[in-house]
């Protein structure tokens, strides 16, 4: 069976997507809403680090994975210990997953029916909403840092064998990218049924102390 493999150039998706949160929370969002800001200024910061990258020994590391991770722990510093402990083996779950998707796509590519990207960013939401069903913060956060820190995991693992391998790269943000939109799409979406919900019980209340 043909691999299914969609191909666009690595990082388009990412900036199509970070294009979008900018203009959403610059000109649509809520003045007063508390994310508003900080979701701008990182995605307009995000667009112009995609394409840095730097060199720590033999590690190359993209940029933008630095925000990226800087942004999930500013979200989850002020949290409890118990959720920190939480999200300490919720991190180590996603990043194992991650890694060793990677790691059998590498040794077995047969399997991969489906493009790499889809595959992983899927993944990564079910288990960011299994996780965390009631908070897209703390899903959000341990999605990143688990895959930033897989990231991290198959760098040092394939530089065993001198096998180059960039984190955070472009590739990356493109899976980042279908992750979040993905998570803020479903997130969107029960807003809008909750809010549909709650303005068909207050009309059916209404109609009943009318008819009352």
């Amino acid at each position: 069976m043909e691999k299914m493999e969609v191909i666009f150039m690595p990082g388009i998706l990412f900036l199509f997507v970070a294009w979008g949160i900018w203009i959403i929370a610059t000109f649509i969002l809520d003045k007063n809403d508390p994310f508003r800001f900080p979701a701008a200024i990182v995605s307009l910061m995000l667009i112009i680090l995609h394409t840095k990258s730097f060199a720590i020994y033999s590690f190359h590391i993209g940029a933008s994975s630095f925000l990226l991770l800087f942004s999930a722990y500013w979200l989850v510093y002020q949290g409890t210990w118990l959720k920190k402990i939480y999200l300490f083996f919720s991190v180590m779950i996603i990043m194992f997953g991650y890694a060793g998707f990677y790691l059998l796509e590498l040794y077995d590519p047969v399997w991969v029916l489906v493009d790499r990207k889809i595959l992983l960013s899927g993944g990564l939401f079910m288990i960011g909403w299994v996780l965390y069903p009631a908070s897209l913060l703390y899903r959000y956060a341990a999605v990143v840092i688990g895959s930033l820190h897989g990231e991290v995991f198959l760098s040092v693992f394939l530089s065993k064998w001198k096998i180059p391998y960039t984190i955070g790269s472009n590739e990356y943000l493109d899976v980042f990218a279908l992750t979040v939109s993905a998570l803020l799409t479903v997130h969107a979406a029960g807003r809008i049924l909750f809010a549909a919900k709650r303005s068909l019980e207050g009309k059916v209340k209404g109609k009943k102390q009318m008819v009352h």
